[in-house]
């Protein structure tokens, strides 16, 4: 009776010895996978410029016959069929964009601001320029729509 006590307490201990081998083999090869891919994302960030610090490219002169400040920055420019908008930075103060803008679009109305925000608009509002402080200048947002829209 010993004999198979033995044989089975040595049978128990392979299987729970080959389980506890290949539980480690699996954790080893999740850990290399995961190292894989942990080094595969690294490789793919230090490849692709970083999100943080925008795009600064060239500004125009002019948007849709809107002008744009000669010291914008930063320039977005979203452009459908009836529709199209600019946003920029500058440095300048709202007040002296607001003069920038008076003195090229004269017929554009200005509004009262609202919440430090400046609208000028024409007459039959396809332009809308909006002029708002930021930390450093102003942020200026210009909307131009189609007059059949």
């Amino acid at each position: 009776m010993k004999h198979v006590n033995t044989w089975t307490f040595s049978l128990c201990l392979a299987l729970a010895s080959a389980a506890g081998s290949a539980c480690f083999a699996d954790t080893l090869s999740v850990d290399s996978s995961l190292k894989a891919q942990i080094n595969e994302k690294k490789n793919n960030q230090d490849a692709t410029p970083s999100l943080s610090q925008p795009t600064i490219v060239s500004c125009p002169a002019e948007f849709q016959q809107v002008k744009i400040s000669n010291d914008a920055r930063q320039c977005q420019a979203f452009e459908k069929d009836t529709s199209a908008v600019m946003v920029y930075h500058s440095p300048r103060t709202p007040n002296e964009i607001l003069g920038v803008y008076e003195t090229a679009h004269p017929s554009l109305k200005s509004h009262s601001p609202v919440r430090g925000r400046t609208l000028l608009s024409s007459e039959d509002k396809t332009i809308r320029v909006i002029i708002s402080p930021d930390n450093a200048g102003s942020q200026v947002d210009i909307l131009v729509t189609s007059k059949t829209h």
